[in-house]
C-alpha cells in the first residue's frame, strides 16, 4: 500500500550507512505488532540512509510506483528527488521513519507540514510488495503522528483505485475526499483524542 504525493522496503537489514552499530542499535523502538502477530520496529529515517532509499524504491512494482506518486517515476528520477525526501528531513517539519520486520526494512512514511499552516501536514506511505496488505501502513501512519506532535489535519493525495490507503487515513480521523480523473485529494480531520495526546506531549 502507498500514499501520498503533497518510503521503501526490500533492502538489506542494516543501519544508517556510516553509523557506529552501537549509536544505531539506539535509534530503533519498538512499533508493536501487525494484525497478524508480526513484531515490528521503527526508527528515524537518516542522512545516511540513500542507499536505503534507492534499493526500496528498484524493488517496488510499476503499480506501487504508480501509487505513491501518481505516475510512473524511474529509478534515475526518483535519485533526482532525494534533496527533497532526504535532505530535508529534521523530525520536527519533516517527520520520517523507516519500518522494519523480519530483520528488514519494509516501510518508509513520511509527514510534512505546511509552512502555511504548520498544524497542517502532508502524509506519506510506501510499503514494500510483499508487506502490502498486512497493515504496515497503518502503523507508519500512526508512528508518525505520535511522533510529529500535534497535527489537526492532514491533506494529502491518493488515487482513485487505491482503496487501501484510503481506509487507512479513514483510521486516523474524519475523511472527506474529491476525486476526479483518477485521483483524490483527501482532508483529514485527525481524531480530536488522538490530536489532544500529542498536543499534550509536544
Amino acid at each position: 500500500m502507498t500514499v501520498g504525493t503533497r518510503g521503501a522496503g526490500g533492502a538489506a537489514e542494516g543501519s544508517p550507512e556510516g553509523l557506529a552499530p552501537r549509536r544505531a542499535a539506539q535509534l530503533f523502538s519498538g512499533a508493536g505488532r501487525l494484525p497478524d502477530g508480526t513484531p515490528v520496529r521503527v526508527r528515524p529515517l537518516a542522512a545516511e540512509d540513500r542507499s536505503l532509499l534507492l534499493a526500496g524504491f528498484a524493488s517496488l512494482s510499476l503499480g506501487s510506483r504508480r501509487s505513491r506518486f501518481q505516475q510512473g517515476v524511474s529509478d534515475a528520477q526518483f535519485e533526482r528527488m532525494l534533496p527533497v525526501l532526504l535532505d530535508t528531513v529534521d523530525q520536527r517539519s519533516h517527520v520520517a521513519l523507516v519500518l522494519y520486520a523480519d530483520g528488514q526494512p519494509i516501510g518508509v512514511g513520511r509527514l510534512r507540514r505546511f509552512t502555511s499552516d504548520p498544524d497542517v501536514a502532508d502524509l506519506a506511505v510506501t510499503v514494500a510488495d510483499d508487506w502490502q496488505g498486512r497493515g504496515a501502513g497503518s502503523v507508519l501512519a500512526r508512528e508518525l503522528l505520535d511522533r510529529a506532535g500535534y497535527v489537526r489535519e492532514i491533506q494529502t493525495v491518493v488515487g482513485q483505485d487505491n482503496p487501501a490507503s484510503l481506509r487507512m487515513l479513514a483510521r486516523l480521523g474524519q475523511l472527506r475526499s474529491d476525486c476526479a480523473h483518477g485521483t483524490c485529494d483527501v482532508i483529514v480531520q485527525v481524531s480530536d483524542s488522538a490530536a489532544a495526546r500529542r498536543r499534550d506531549a509536544a
